[in-house]
């Protein structure tokens, strides 16, 4: 056995010889190259570390009275440019008072200049009640406020009637430190009645209060009463004293009333929405067939059924 040993010993030594000879110098070899791989990935000097945080709640004040309030489900950003939130409600604040509350899918803040944008199923409500909806929302730190540039659907507050006025318009904007809103372009309306009866609309423009239930349509309206249908530059919407329907509808600027049968012009006209009383003052003047009549005042009673007229001055055209 002692011969078979040396042989086999010899041949043992002669492979670990040849696995120090060939094997390591070929690992020694490659690792210089790993090394100057990594030093051309080596990452370069990161900015601000990223920040995430849940259940978010902000803060911002001016001297002792709160501009706005945040609060998001989760934020992710850096202090020194700007914030991406989920799930966002902001509180907007007049005179340390909620004038508005904005709620969006996701939103943005920017850390220096405290501009603010919500994306998303965006609704802004005013505290009086008015709803907006949009997809999304910019709020100006400067000029504290809210615009849309996208589509606009907005219901107003009930009433006694039923549901409020409902606006459609292309753009849309609420004015923090003024409690008002507007809708521009394109605006169409409607706002149903007592007794099935509903008034539709268009216009330019549409004006809303945060502090009353006031209301102010302007440029090219036209409104569709029933059966009637009345122009004029502008048409201003009034509550009664308790808030809870809506009383009557003035226009001025030159009014122009039609219905079936007859069409009224004045300077200036009064429609109690309650009685469907209209009231033509200005320069009122009504046209039936070929008759005119004029007076200090026209009244059109039971929805224009009946006329009556103040002081009247009749001119009938005779028949040939």
């Amino acid at each position: 056995m002692s011969k078979f040993r040396n042989p086999i010993f010899l041949v043992l030594l002669t492979l670990l010889f040849v696995e120090v000879l060939i094997v390591f110098p070929h690992q020694v070899e490659k690792q210089p190259a790993q090394n100057e791989d990594s030093e051309e990935t080596a990452p370069q000097a990161a900015g601000p570390a990223e920040q995430k945080a849940e259940g978010v709640h902000l803060v911002e004040s001016q001297g002792s009275s709160r501009d706005w309030e945040l609060f998001a489900k989760e934020a992710e950003g850096d202090q020194a440019q700007n914030w991406r939130m989920k799930d966002v409600r902001v509180l907007f604040y007049s005179d340390d008072k909620i004038e508005f509350t904005v709620t969006g899918q996701e939103g943005s803040i920017d850390v220096k200049s405290r501009d603010m944008q919500i994306r998303g199923n965006v609704q802004t409500v005013s505290t009086n009640g008015y709803r907006f909806f949009t997809q999304d929302v910019k709020y100006d730190a400067k000029t504290r406020r809210i615009v849309s540039p996208t589509k606009v659907k907005m219901n107003g507050p009930a009433d006694k009637d039923g549901p409020g006025i409902q606006v459609e318009g292309q753009r849309m904007m609420a004015d923090v430190g003024q409690s008002r809103m507007q809708i521009s372009s394109n605006i169409v309306a409607q706002k149903p009645l007592a007794g099935g009866k509903s008034l539709r609309l268009s216009a330019e423009s549409a004006e809303f209060s945060g502090k009353s239930k006031q209301a102010e349509f302007k440029g090219k309206v036209v409104m569709k009463y029933g059966e009637t249908t009345i122009e004029g530059p502008e048409a201003k919407f009034f509550s009664s004293a308790a808030g809870d329907l809506l009383s009557n509808i003035q226009i001025e600027g030159g009014v122009k009333v039609t219905d079936a049968n007859k069409f009224a012009t004045s300077e200036a006209l009064n429609l109690d929405i309650p009685s469907s009383r209209f009231v033509f003052t200005g320069q009122p003047k009504v046209y039936q067939d070929q008759d005119e009549l004029a007076g200090e005042r026209i009244i059109f009673l039971d929805g224009g059924k009946k006329v009556k007229v103040e002081s009247v001055r009749a001119k009938v055209k005779e028949s040939p």
